[in-house]
C-alpha cells in the first residue's frame, strides 16, 4: 500500500522570474530549467526573436496602430512565457519541499522536469541521478498541481511511497 512521503507547496512572484531572467539572461535559466523547458519557454516568448514588419505603402497612423497591436501581442506572450517558467520554479521548489529531511544536495533543478499532457496536465518527468535518488527513497507517484494569476505562480506536490519506513 502506498503513503504519503511528503507535501510541499511553494507560491512565487512572477516578476521576479521576469527581473532575474532579464538580469541573467540565459545563465540563469540554465542554472534551474533544462533544456526541453527553456525551448518552451522560448515559444512562449517572443521578445527574444520580435521582429517588425511594415508595408511600405502604409501610412503613419496605420504604422502605429500596427506597432501598438504588436506591442499588446508581445506583452502578452511574454507575460505567458514568465508564468511558465514561474510555475515550473514553484513546482519544482515544492518538490524540494516535499522531500523534507532528505539528502538535499542529491537534487539538482535541471535533473526535474516538469512537462504538460496533451489536455495541459502537468507532470514531473525525473532525469539522473535524481531519478535514481527518487527510487532509493521509496517514492513512486508524484502528484503535481501548477496554477498562476495575474502577478503569483503557484504548485502542490504530493510525494507517494511504497515503502512502508
Amino acid at each position: 500500500m502506498n503513503r504519503i512521503f511528503g507535501i510541499g507547496n511553494d507560491i512565487v512572484k512572477i516578476s521576479r522570474l521576469e527581473s532575474s531572467f532579464k538580469r541573467h539572461g540565459d545563465k540563469f535559466l540554465k542554472r534551474a530549467f533544462n533544456e526541453v523547458e527553456i525551448s518552451i519557454f522560448k515559444s512562449l516568448n517572443p521578445s527574444t526573436s520580435v521582429t517588425e514588419s511594415i508595408n511600405d505603402n502604409d501610412d503613419e497612423n496605420d504604422n502605429e496602430i500596427n506597432n501598438n497591436n504588436n506591442n499588446n501581442n508581445n506583452n502578452n506572450d511574454n507575460k505567458r512565457g514568465f508564468e511558465y517558467l514561474a510555475g515550473r520554479w514553484a513546482a519544482k521548489e515544492s518538490i524540494y519541499k516535499a522531500i523534507g529531511n532528505q539528502d538535499r544536495s542529491k537534487l539538482n533543478f535541471q535533473n526535474i522536469q516538469i512537462l504538460n499532457e496533451s489536455n495541459g496536465r502537468p507532470f514531473v518527468n525525473l532525469l539522473e541521478p535524481t531519478q535514481s535518488y527518487f527510487k532509493e527513497l521509496g517514492i513512486n507517484k508524484i502528484h503535481i498541481s501548477i496554477s498562476h494569476d495575474t502577478d503569483y505562480a503557484i504548485s502542490n506536490v504530493i510525494l507517494e511511497s511504497n515503502d512502508p519506513k
